[in-house]
């Protein structure tokens, strides 16, 4: 595995439009030349995710009172305030801005990265994606390789 940025993908298939960000992720894979990690809804177990040493890009299907289909691009410090005390980014329960902040309160360094989401609209279990998600999964993509290849950009005058 290479030591750039990390994409996790989080969302449930079986939930309509929680699975978006898991499709896009399959598609980033395909790319090749970036380490993809299908994470699911790993709850807590997000944090183990969360290496402070490699940048992230945490792909989601959010809640944030944008139009469905709409992509969000945040910066994981910038998710993080937006999640507390306010209601959740994410549409998990226990998503990426709650387990940034349990890392935070636990004294783990933060990642660098990027919260790059969908916004979701149907979330009924066995349901397809709304037509809105469904037509907006490439921008997602374009979105998440935009992200990625900022992460490294970044990494390279950090280093260099």
């Amino acid at each position: 595995m290479s030591r750039g940025p990390l994409v996790i993908a989080l969302g449930n298939e079986a939930a309509g439009d929680d699975g978006a960000a898991l499709a896009a992720a399959r598609a980033l894979a395909e790319d090749g030349g970036v380490d993809v990690v299908l994470a699911g809804r790993p709850g807590v177990a997000l944090l183990d995710l969360l290496d402070a040493a490699r940048p992230v890009v945490l792909l989601d299907v959010v809640r944030a009172g944008g139009a469905p289909g709409a992509i969000v691009s945040l910066g994981l410090g910038e998710a993080l305030d937006r999640a507390a005390p306010g209601p959740h980014v994410s549409s998990h329960g226990f998503g990426p801005a709650e387990a940034l902040e349990l890392a935070r309160a636990l004294g783990r360094p933060l990642p660098r990265g990027i919260l790059v989401g969908i916004e979701g609209a149907r979330f009924t279990a066995g349901a397809p994606h709304s037509d809105a998600v469904a037509q907006g999964i490439p921008a997602l993509i374009e979105a998440a390789r935009a992200a990625v290849a900022a992460l490294r950009r970044e990494s390279c005058t950090s280093t260099g």
